[in-house]
C-alpha cells in the first residue's frame, strides 16, 4: 500500500556521534569528509484513503513543504491532511525544503514522485544508508506519534501508522575512489550506526513492503 515519506531538515544527531561514526568508518583515515543525519518520517496511509488520496496528498506537499495551521481544520481533504501531517513533523523552528526528496512508495516501488529542491541531490563523492525499525517491529516513538497523529484528526482511516527512521548522509574526499560495496551490508558499519537488535539499514528508501 503506498507509504508516504518525508524527511525532516533537523539535524537527527549530535555533532559528537556523528564525529565518532566518521571516525569507526571502515575506510582509509581521511576518506570520509563528513556524515550528516536527517529523520525520515514514514506515513502509513489506509488502504481505502491511499486508493483515493494518495496521489493528491503527495500533490499537496510538493506544493507546500511548510503548510500553516491557522484554524481549525477537518481533515477533509489532502491539503488539510497535508497541513497536520506537515505541522506534526517540523522540529521546532523548522522550515523550508526538506534535505531530501518527499517520496510516495508502494509496495514494489521507492522511487516514486518526489521534491526537486532542497538539499537533497546525491552528489557523485556521496552515499546514503537508511537506519530504520526492523520490519514487524514498532518503536515507542512510532505508538506515541501514531497516538498523537489520531488524536489531531488523523485516525486509523486516514493513517494507519507513523514511523521513523534516520538517514546518514556519508561525505567521502572528491579524490577517493569510493569502493564498489554494499554499505548496508558492512559488519563495522552496521554495529557503529545501528543496534543490530532493532533496526536494519539500508542503501537507499526500501519499498513499502520492506
Amino acid at each position: 500500500m503506498p507509504m508516504l515519506v518525508v524527511p525532516g531538515r533537523s539535524s537527527a544527531v549530535s555533532g559528537f556521534r556523528l564525529t565518532m561514526l566518521t571516525e569507526k568508518m571502515p575506510f582509509d583515515s581521511g576518506a570520509v569528509s563528513g556524515i550528516r543525519a536527517h529523520y525520515a518520517h514514514f506515513i502509513d496511509l489506509a488502504p481505502e484513503y491511499a486508493a483515493k488520496h494518495a496521489q493528491s496528498l503527495l500533490d499537496a506537499a510538493l506544493r507546500n513543504h511548510t503548510p500553516q495551521v491557522t484554524h481549525a481544520i477537518t481533515c477533509e481533504t489532502p491539503d488539510d491532511v497535508w497541513a497536520v501531517v506537515a505541522t506534526l513533523l517540523r522540529a521546532p523552528g523548522e522550515t523550508g525544503a526538506p534535505r531530501a526528496p518527499i517520496m510516495l512508495v508502494d509496495d514494489n516501488d521507492a522511487s516514486g514522485a518526489s521534491t526537486d529542491d532542497g538539499d537533497g541531490a546525491l552528489q557523485p563523492n556521496e552515499r546514503e544508508i537508511w537506519v530504520l525499525p526492523r520490519r514487524g517491529t514498532i518503536s515507542p516513538w512510532s505508538s506515541k506519534a501514531t497516538d498523537i497523529f489520531g488524536l489531531c484528526g488523523l485516525g486509523k482511516d486516514i493513517v494507519q501508522r507513523v514511523e521513523r527512521g534516520t538517514v546518514y548522509r556519508i561525505t567521502f574526499r572528491p579524490d577517493f575512489a569510493i569502493p564498489d560495496v554494499e554499505l548496508s551490508k558492512d559488519k563495522q558499519i552496521i554495529n557503529a550506526g545501528s543496534d543490530r537488535m532493532t533496526e536494519a539499514i539500508y542503501e537507499a528508501c526500501p519499498p513499502a513492503a520492506d
